[in-house]
């Protein structure tokens, strides 16, 4: 099971922890949030120097109203600059900043299911582009159900590939595919093994596919990084069709 810790701020998930039964914590506070204190206690640190240097008692009320008007932004803008940041946020658990199973839940927390709600107040039920958009958030669902086992799969690629330098990231994918098939338990519920070699399969094919769009690098750790980011990078790309998110 796991133990979610919330942003005691703004509520959101910002590590999970193995534990004992699933606990949702609400200590500590996310990256999003600590650096919006940091921006404040900036703008409390020039509202105190524009004191010092005794600027008129107007223009501070008009310099802090901009600054406030600045930093205000509606729930669109902000879907919208998580949405940017997509790819970044990937990076980040690229490089073991992040986790990927809090990623999954924050995009779909805070994009997917906020886009179907946008679905329903933007297009009439009658609407041939309802349906379209509706095949967008379809396409990042189903994504979602695979991109965890996908990211692991990608590292035990990179880790044969650091092994063996000389191996081809073709043959390194293979390798992973018929060593993981190998491990998968057998002593499980039928239904169970069946849908871990169900994901195997589609993990091992999306992977293969992928790997065919970046085989011309010849950098074979920016290659596979290329590979691990492509799924955000597509997911980035299908929601921002989507007409409330266009700017």
């Amino acid at each position: 099971m796991v133990k979610y810790n919330h942003c005691e701020k703004c509520k959101k998930v910002y590590n999970t922890e193995p534990w004992i039964g699933e606990v949702h914590t609400y200590n500590g506070i996310c990256s999003s949030c600590m650096a919006g204190e940091q921006q404040e206690n900036q703008i409390q640190k020039e509202s105190a120097e524009d004191h010092i240097v005794n600027k008129h008692n107007m223009e501070q009320d008009d310099t802090i109203q901009n600054v406030h008007e600045s930093t205000q932004s509606s729930p669109l803008e902000i879907d919208k600059s998580l949405l940017s940041r997509l790819e970044q946020m990937a990076n980040a658990v690229l490089s073991d900043q992040g986790s990927i199973d809090v990623l999954i839940k924050e995009i779909k927390v805070g994009l997917v299911d906020k886009a179907k709600e946008r679905i329903e107040e933007t297009f009439q039920s009658f609407d041939v582009n309802k349906i379209d958009a509706q095949k967008v958030v379809d396409y990042a669902e189903k994504t979602f159900s695979y991109l965890s086992e996908y990211k692991d799969y990608m590292d035990n690629v990179v880790l044969k590939l650091q092994a063996n330098p000389k191996m081809k990231v073709k043959t390194a994918i293979e390798k992973v595919y018929k060593d993981t098939l190998g491990n998968i338990p057998k002593n499980v519920a039928q239904d169970v093994l069946l849908n871990k070699k169900a994901t195997l399969k589609i993990v091992f094919g999306k992977s293969v596919e992928w790997y065919n769009i970046y085989s011309d690098m010849e950098d074979v750790m920016e290659l596979t990084k290329k590979m691990v980011l492509h799924p955000f990078n597509e997911i980035q790309k299908k929601l921002s069709t989507l007409p409330f998110y266009a700017s």
